[in-house]
C-alpha cells in the first residue's frame, strides 16, 4: 500500500514536472532571460549617464505564440490566453478574367489576446508612472521558428475585425543626454571629384529615335506593373502578378507604393505620384499586423522611400516628411539598448517596449551597417541630431573593430552586437575551507569539483587530504595550540585568513565590449555579397552625403577595398578567355585570433554581389583610385556574362565557378572543369570506365554454390585460402577505389536473383553411393570403422534413402551483385552537365531563381554614366528584353523558379524593388546622361533613391 501511494505521488510530480518543462522550454534559452533580469540594475550602471528613468514591473499576458522570440527581451511574464480564429477570408480580388490562377493556400497564424488595462511602472523616485492604456486585440503572432525574419508574411489579417494596438512613446531605458549626442559634421563641404563621364558621344537623329523608343518601352513596362498593383494590391505590400492577389511580408504598410514613389516621379508619372502621395497619408506606422519590425527592411523600403520622394518633389508634399518622422520615431526605439546598437527585430508594442532590451548576439552585419543614409538625410532635413547620433555610434563601432577582425579591413557577415561578453568562470575556494554556513560566505555558490578523469586543482582537499588551515595548525610551533580553547581560536583566525584570500570577488553578468565575432564560435565568414553588401556600399555614399567632412568613411572604404582585392577577388574560368571578368569570393577563417587556420575560399557568384561593380566605379572617381575603375568594369562584366550564360538570359541567384590560377591569362581548360565537376574521382590512372575487373572479382568471390559444405581435401582448402587472399588483395586494388562516395549514390534497382538447382538425379546417386563425410570418406566406411572399434552400433548410422534425400531442403544459390559500370571522369562530368544544365565553367547552380533583382542593372547603369561607353547600353537592353520574355505575367512581372529552364515557371511574386529599382535603373540608363546626374544626386543601394546635392563638385 505504501509503494502504491508513493508511486502515485511520484506520478503526480512527474506530470507536474513535464508541464513546467513544456512551459519554460517555449521561452527559448532561459539563461538569456536570467541575464536580462539584471540588465536594468547592472548594465545601466555602465552605460546610463544618469539615473534610470524607471523600472518596470512584471508584464502579464504576453502571447504564447511569441514567447520564444520575446523571452530574451522580457524580465518576467505571466500566462497567456488564446482565442479561436475565424475562418481565413479569400484575399484575392475579383477579376474579369477566368484564367487567373488560385493563389497557394497558406496557413494563418494564431490570434492571441493582448493584455488590457494600464500597467504600473515604478520610476526611480518611487512615484508610479503609467503606460498608455492598450485595448485588447486578437493579433496575428509570428511562429517562433521564423520570428525575426526581414521578410515574413502574416496571412489573414482583417483590420475591421479587431481594435488595433498602437505604439506609444515611452521614456527610454538607456537615454543619451542631449549634450552627449553626436552632431552632424559642420564646416565647408569638400570639393568632391565628378563621377560622370565628361565627353559622352553625340547622338545622331537615328540613334536618338532608337534610344527613345527603348525608353518608352521601359516606361510602358513600369506602367503595366504599377497598374496591376494599383488594381489588385493597392495599399498592400506586394502584388501577386499571376493570381491577381497580394502579399504583406513587410508589416502591411504598402511597401511597393512607398518604395516606388521616387520612380513614379522620375519616370514622369505625376498623376500616379499624386495619388500615391495622398495614399501615404492613410498609412499608420504606429501599428502593424506583425509583432516585430524588421528594422533594416523598414528603413530601406519605407523611410528611404518617403525621404527621397520628399526631396525629389521639391519639398512640396509635407505629408511625406510627416510620415517619415512618424516612422523614424517608432524605429528609434530599436536603438534603446545599453550600447545603442539596434535590435534588428524590434518588438514595438508597449507590452515589450516597457521592458529593457539588448541587441542580439547574432546579427546580420548589413542589417545594422546599412541604416546610415536614411537617418543621416532625415537629420539634415529636420535638424534633429538624434537621428544622426543613432547611426554614428554604429559607424564608430565598425571603425574600432575593422583592423582587428580575422581579415583586417573586412567584417564577418554575422556579428555579436549585444555589447555583452560573458564573464570568465569564477574559481571557487576548496570545499574544505567551508564553514558550516560556508554557502553564505560564497553568495550561495558551490565550489568547483573536478570530474572523474580530472586531477584535483592545487589546494583542493578530499578525503585523504588536509586543508590549508589544518596544515598550518600542525606546522605551528606555538605551544598554546595544544590548549583546546586557544587552538580553536587560532583555527578560526586561520580560516578567516584563507577565506579572505579565496572568496571570489563579485563579477557582473557580462563584460562590456564593442562589436565582435559570434560568441562560442571560432569561424568567421567574410563576403561582400548577401548579409554584408550594403554596409560597404554605403561608405562612399555617406562620405558624399556628408560633403566629405567625415573622413572616417573614406578610410573605412579604402581599407575594405584593399582587403577585398587581396583576399576575395578571383577571375573565373569561362569559355571566352578574351573576356577578362572578375568575381568576389567568400572566405571562411576559423581559429582564434592568435592562431588562425588556413582560410577556406568559396568561389561563388551571386546576384547580390553585382552591386560591387558600381561601388568600385564610384569609389574610383571620388577617391581618385584609378586602378579600381578597371576592376569595376571587370566585376560588372562578370555579372553581364552571368546573364548571357543561361537559356533565359537571366542570372541565377547564386552558383559556383572554377577559379583561374592567373588573373591576367586564363584559357578555358575543359579537363580542369571536369575535375571540379567530379571531386571524388580517384587520381589513379588504372581506373577503367567499364569496371570489368570489379565484375570478375565479384564472380570469383561468389561463384561457389551456397549449399557446398566442404572442400575435397586439405590441399584444396589451402589453395582456397591462398586464392581468397589473392582475391582480397585484388579487391583492395580494384573495387575499393572504384566504389567511392559518388558511386554510393548511383546504385539503382538493387535486386538479389535467387535460383533453385534441381537435385533429383544427384539425390538418387547419393542414396546408392552414400553421403560424403567431412573427411571425404563414405558413410559406409565410417560405419565399418565404428563397428570395429565397438563404440557405436551399426544401426546408429543409417544410410539415408532416396525418399529422405528428396525431402531435404534445397539451399538457393545467391547470384553475386553486379554494380553498374563506373563512369569515367568525362562520362560523369557530362552527365552532370546534362542533368543540371550547367554552362561552361560553372560547377554547381546553388540557387536557380530570378526574383527581379536590380543589382546587376544598377552597376550597368553606373558604368555607362562613368565611362560613356555604349557597350553598357547594349548589354542593358539585352537584359531588359530577357526580363520581358521570361517574367511577364497577367498582372505584372513575376519571379521565376529556374533560369536554366527554357520554359520557366512563375512563382507569383513581384517584390517592391522591381518598380523601385530595377526598372528605374533601366530607365535612367537610356535617359539623357545629365538626367539625374550622379554628380548631383546620391543613389542608395538597397533602396536606391536620389537625393539633392548639398556638396560642391569639382571637375575631374
Amino acid at each position: 500500500m505504501f509503494r502504491l501511494r508513493r508511486s502515485r505521488v511520484f506520478l503526480v510530480l512527474a506530470v507536474f514536472a513535464v508541464i513546467v518543462l513544456y512551459h519554460f522550454t517555449s521561452f527559448g534559452n532561459l539563461g538569456d532571460v536570467g541575464s536580462l533580469k539584471n540588465l536594468a540594475s547592472e548594465d545601466t550602471k555602465d552605460f546610463t549617464p544618469s539615473t534610470h528613468p524607471f523600472k518596470s514591473t512584471a508584464t502579464s499576458g504576453a502571447s504564447t505564440a511569441n514567447q520564444d522570440a520575446v523571452s530574451k527581451d522580457l524580465t518576467d511574464e505571466d500566462s497567456s490566453s488564446d482565442e479561436s480564429v475565424p475562418a481565413v477570408k479569400n484575399i484575392a480580388e475579383d477579376s474579369d478574367t477566368s484564367t487567373s490562377i488560385e493563389p497557394p493556400s497558406r496557413s494563418r497564424a494564431q490570434d492571441v489576446e493582448e493584455p488590457t488595462g494600464r500597467k504600473n511602472i515604478t520610476s526611480v523616485d518611487g512615484e508610479p508612472a503609467t503606460v498608455a492604456e492598450t485595448p485588447a486585440e486578437p493579433v496575428l503572432e509570428t511562429p517562433p521558428e521564423v520570428y525575426g525574419e526581414g521578410r515574413f508574411e502574416v496571412i489573414g489579417a482583417d483590420d475591421d475585425d479587431t481594435q488595433k494596438i498602437h505604439w506609444s512613446q515611452l521614456p527610454e531605458h538607456f537615454p543619451i543626454p542631449t549634450k552627449s549626442l553626436i552632431p552632424l559634421p559642420t564646416g565647408k563641404p569638400k570639393a568632391i571629384p565628378k563621377i560622370q563621364c565628361s565627353n559622352f558621344r553625340n547622338e545622331t537623329s537615328e540613334s536618338r529615335t532608337a534610344r527613345e523608343a527603348k525608353l518608352n518601352e521601359i516606361k510602358k513596362t513600369f506602367a503595366f506593373s504599377w497598374d496591376g498593383y494599383r488594381k489588385h494590391a493597392w495599399m498592400q505590400d506586394e502584388l501577386s502578378p499571376v493570381s491577381g492577389s497580394y502579399r504583406n511580408p513587410f508589416c502591411g504598410w504598402a511597401a511597393t507604393l512607398v518604395d516606388s514613389l521616387d520612380s513614379l516621379w522620375m519616370l514622369g508619372l505625376k498623376k500616379e505620384f499624386d495619388e500615391a502621395a495622398e495614399a501615404v497619408g492613410k498609412i499608420d506606422f504606429t501599428t502593424s499586423i506583425r509583432n516585430d519590425l524588421p528594422v533594416f527592411e523598414v528603413t530601406i523600403r519605407y523611410l528611404g522611400g518617403l525621404i527621397a520622394a520628399y526631396d525629389l518633389s521639391g519639398n512640396k508634399y509635407k505629408t511625406l516628411l510627416d510620415k517619415a518622422v512618424e516612422l523614424a520615431e517608432v524605429l528609434m526605439g530599436a536603438f534603446d539598448t545599453p550600447n545603442r546598437m539596434p535590435m534588428t527585430s524590434y518588438l514595438w508594442k508597449p507590452t515589450f517596449t516597457s521592458q529593457p532590451h539588448r541587441a542580439k548576439t547574432r546579427v546580420v552585419m548589413s542589417e545594422i551597417g546599412s541604416l546610415s543614409l536614411e537617418f543621416t538625410r532625415l537629420a539634415q532635413i529636420t535638424k534633429e541630431t538624434k537621428y544622426y547620433d543613432a547611426i554614428a555610434r554604429i559607424t564608430d563601432e565598425f571603425e574600432k573593430w575593422q583592423d582587428k577582425t580575422k581579415i583586417p579591413g573586412l567584417w564577418p557577415k554575422e556579428v555579436d552586437a549585444s555589447g555583452c561578453k560573458k564573464a570568465d568562470p569564477v574559481h571557487m575556494a576548496p570545499r574544505s575551507t567551508f564553514a558550516q554556513d560556508g554557502a553564505s560566505l560564497f553568495n550561495g555558490q558551490r565550489p568547483q569539483v573536478p570530474g572523474p578523469n580530472e586531477p584535483a586543482s592545487s589546494g583542493e582537499k578530499f578525503d585523504n587530504e588536509k586543508s590549508e588551515v589544518e596544515r598550518n595548525l600542525e606546522n605551528s610551533s606555538d605551544i598554546s595550540a595544544a590548549v583546546p580553547g586557544q587552538q580553536m581560536e587560532k583555527r578560526r583566525a586561520l580560516e578567516d585568513s584563507v577565506l579572505s584570500r579565496q572568496t571570489p570577488k563579485p563579477r557582473p553578468d557580462c563584460v562590456p565590449q564593442g562589436l565582435s565575432s559570434l560568441p562560442g564560435g571560432s569561424s568567421d565568414d567574410f563576403t561582400i555579397g548577401g548579409m554584408a553588401d550594403s554596409t560597404y556600399e554605403y561608405l562612399p555614399k555617406e562620405y558624399m552625403l556628408l560633403g566629405g567632412l567625415e573622413e572616417k568613411y573614406r578610410t573605412m572604404y579604402e581599407m575594405a577595398v584593399e582587403a577585398t582585392r587581396k583576399h576575395l577577388l578571383f577571375r573565373p574560368m569561362i569559355e571566352d578567355e578574351q573576356r577578362n571578368t572578375l568575381v568576389a569570393a567568400s572566405v571562411s577563417i576559423s581559429g582564434k585570433p592568435d592562431k588562425l587556420r588556413r582560410p577556406k575560399r568559396i568561389t561563388e557568384q551571386s546576384h547580390l554581389r553585382c552591386f560591387a561593380g558600381g561601388m568600385f566605379a564610384v569609389g574610383a572617381k571620388i577617391f581618385d583610385r584609378k586602378d579600381d575603375l578597371d576592376i569595376a568594369k571587370r566585376l560588372t562584366d562578370g555579372c553581364v556574362w552571368a546573364y548571357e550564360m543561361t537559356p533565359t538570359g537571366l542570372m541565377p541567384e547564386h552558383f559556383l565557378l572554377v577559379p583561374c590560377d592567373d588573373m591576367e591569362k586564363c584559357p578555358f581548360n575543359q579537363s580542369l572543369w571536369y575535375e571540379k565537376l567530379d571531386p571524388y574521382h580517384p587520381r589513379s590512372t588504372t581506373r577503367t570506365s567499364d569496371a570489368q575487373t570489379v565484375l570478375e572479382d565479384n564472380e570469383r568471390k561468389f561463384a561457389e554454390p551456397a549449399n557446398a559444405t566442404s572442400d575435397s581435401s586439405g590441399s584444396s582448402a589451402a589453395a582456397s585460402t591462398s586464392a581468397t587472399k589473392k582475391d582480397s588483395d585484388e579487391q583492395d586494388q580494384i573495387s575499393t577505389p572504384a566504389l567511392g562516395k559518388r558511386q554510393l549514390g548511383e546504385i539503382e534497382n538493387e535486386k538479389v536473383i535467387q535460383t533453385i538447382k534441381a537435385t533429383d538425379e544427384e539425390g538418387e546417386g547419393m542414396a546408392v553411393e552414400g553421403k560424403k563425410g567431412s573427411d571425404g570418406a563414405d558413410d559406409g566406411d565410417a560405419k565399418a570403422a565404428q563397428e570395429t572399434a565397438g563404440k557405436v552400433k551399426a544401426e546408429e548410422t543409417p544410410i539415408p534413402t532416396a525418399t529422405e534425400k528428396e525431402a531435404e531442403p534445397v539451399v538457393p544459390v545467391v547470384e553475386a551483385y553486379s554494380p553498374p559500370p563506373i563512369p569515367s571522369q568525362e562520362e560523369y562530368a557530362l552527365r552532370r552537365i546534362r542533368d543540371e544544365k550547367l554552362p561552361k565553367g560553372v560547377t554547381r547552380i546553388t540557387g536557380s531563381k530570378y526574383i527581379l533583382r536590380p543589382e546587376a542593372v544598377e552597376s550597368v547603369f553606373i558604368m555607362y554614366r562613368v565611362t560613356g561607353d555604349d557597350y553598357w547600353r547594349e548589354k542593358g537592353w539585352k537584359m531588359f528584353t530577357s526580363m520581358q520574355n521570361a517574367t511577364r505575367a497577367e498582372f505584372g512581372a513575376s519571379a521565376i523558379s529556374d533560369v536554366m529552364s527554357t520554359t520557366p515557371f512563375p512563382v507569383d511574386e513581384m517584390e517592391s524593388f522591381w518598380l523601385a529599382e530595377t526598372l528605374k535603373y533601366l530607365y535612367l540608363l537610356f535617359s539623357e546622361p545629365d538626367y539625374y546626374s550622379l554628380d548631383n544626386y546620391v543613389l542608395y543601394d538597397m533602396l536606391p533613391t536620389p537625393l539633392p546635392p548639398w556638396t560642391e563638385k569639382q571637375d575631374g
